[in-house]
């Protein structure tokens, strides 16, 4: 009689495989996958605990397999990786799978994807694994920085120069609790009264967000937010209230022209243009043609009609509107950064971010902001945001650019933040005077986001 093969673990190998050795990205192979197979919601919420959760705690789990397998861990199949993952994630994470079903169910998984060598190994490991566990062997709270936060010695290192020891394991623990879907009310469409009401008849629990107004912290209950009728509708953004409070800085103006450099997926541009009333342009450019479609995508869901999308590369714009300059109200400079703000919903980038990444970053992004400025009116707003925590990418870039920009100034925005942000760290208002903000996981409960806003001189 054939064994019952777990429908949920199978899934689930699937789609780490594609993350692992085809370097996909997880949401977009979470995404696919979950619309394409029939699952119970129970079986649903384990899949996705499971997939991101294994994501998340690589570093850690791999550090327990080498431990034990030492050497051989790094000459097998990539399959045999990503099984014994996910079997010491179960084993280590998973507090309501019994860890005998842990090892057996994963065992089945092995029998489909490997030799009979494999299943042994797989078997073996997770065995002893568990004995480890149990015995307090196996203990990622009393480990060292990099495996309790699983984080790779590059990252560790970096974060506990940039914030000390003590914020540096504030932080890190901080990008391991579960993750909030942060909604943004279209107000081109709908109230936030309205919106509260027709979540409630879709089954979504909410709760206002932490410090943005029009911002909704939502509990899908394991409902895929884009199968929403609200969604569809467009009565609403998934978008973090840090990347709210970007548009909210850039402060646009119904007649405006604005300029956003980097823009897709288009969650600021669309922002601010309902900040505007859908009155006025917004010139919203990429590099990337099928990236700019996301754009037009949201603006079409969102009913929004005064963005126009265009390619272009950031670090050539004055070769690419070469009839455009000092036009801009406002230009938004949105960089391609390290992500590390990112950590808590795109696990990913613990797997590709390296030092050598985030150095080869700084350049690009100095470039960008300078490119950027010379479409700004005099009297202009230039909005330059990351979505990282590396002081690196955010604050020195925003003294190189003044340092090299007579022109500019640093234009505060200490008045304009919203109360909660400072009942939350009162420390924003002294960055907030100088025209800076850098919003951390541990206080401010977002994701980490900088944001810096400078003027162009009369």
């Amino acid at each position: 009689m054939s064994q019952r093969i777990d429908v949920s673990r199978n899934l689930c190998f699937n789609m780490l495989s594609e993350v692992f050795e085809k370097t996909a990205y997880s949401n977009i192979v979470l995404q696919k996958s979950l619309h394409s197979t029939r699952l119970t919601q129970v079986e649903k919420s384990f899949t996705v605990a499971m997939f991101y959760g294994t994501i998340t705690r690589v570093h850690t789990l791999d550090y327990y397999l080498k431990k034990n397998l030492r050497k051989k861990y790094d000459t097998l199949e990539s399959g045999v990786h990503t099984i014994l993952r996910m079997g010491l994630w179960q084993l280590i994470y998973a507090h309501s799978v019994p860890p005998f079903a842990a090892v057996n169910e994963t065992v089945k998984i092995a029998k489909l994807y490997t030799n009979e060598g494999g299943v042994r190994l797989v078997n073996a490991v997770l065995r002893t694994a568990a004995k480890e566990f149990e015995d307090g062997i196996i203990n990622p709270e009393t480990s060292r920085f990099d495996v309790r936060f699983s984080l790779n010695r590059e990252l560790s290192g970096c974060l506990i120069k940039w914030y000390g020891q003590d914020r540096a394991e504030s932080i890190a623990a901080a990008f391991l609790r579960d993750p909030s879907v942060t909604a943004r009310v279209n107000t081109l469409r709908t109230s936030k009264e309205a919106l509260k009401e027709q979540l409630l008849k879709e089954d979504v629990t909410f709760e206002d967000g932490l410090f943005m107004e029009n911002a909704l912290r939502l509990n899908l209950g394991g409902q895929a937010v884009y199968e929403l009728p609200s969604f569809t509708d467009g009565l609403f953004m998934i978008q973090d209230e840090g990347a709210m409070l970007t548009s909210c800085m850039m402060a646009p103006q119904k007649g405006q022209r604005i300029l956003d450099v980097c823009s897709a997926p288009g969650g600021k541009s669309c922002h601010m243009a309902e900040l505007m009333e859908n009155q006025g342009r917004i010139m919203a450019l990429d590099l990337h043609e099928s990236r700019l479609e996301l754009v037009e995508q949201n603006q079409a869901r969102l009913g929004i009609t005064c963005i126009d999308t265009a390619v272009a590369d950031a670090t050539k714009l004055s070769d690419e509107l070469p009839d455009d300059a000092a036009s801009f109200d406002g230009v938004l400079v949105d960089v391609p950064c390290s992500g590390l703000g990112l950590l808590l919903r795109k696990p990913d980038i613990r797997l590709t971010m390296t030092y050598e990444k985030m150095q080869e970053l700084l350049p690009v992004q100095a470039v960008i902001l300078d490119q950027a400025s010379s479409f700004v009116r005099p009297g202009g707003t230039l909005v330059y945001s990351t979505c990282t925590i590396n002081p690196h990418e955010n604050d020195e870039q925003a003294d190189f650019f003044l340092a090299a920009h007579s022109d500019f100034e640093e234009y505060p925005f200490d008045t304009q933040l919203p109360g909660p942000v400072v009942s939350l760290n009162p420390e924003h208002i002294r960055t907030a005077a100088r025209g800076r903000l850098q919003l951390l996981p541990d206080v401010d409960g977002c994701d980490g986001f900088f944001i810096a806003r400078f003027r162009r001189k009369e």
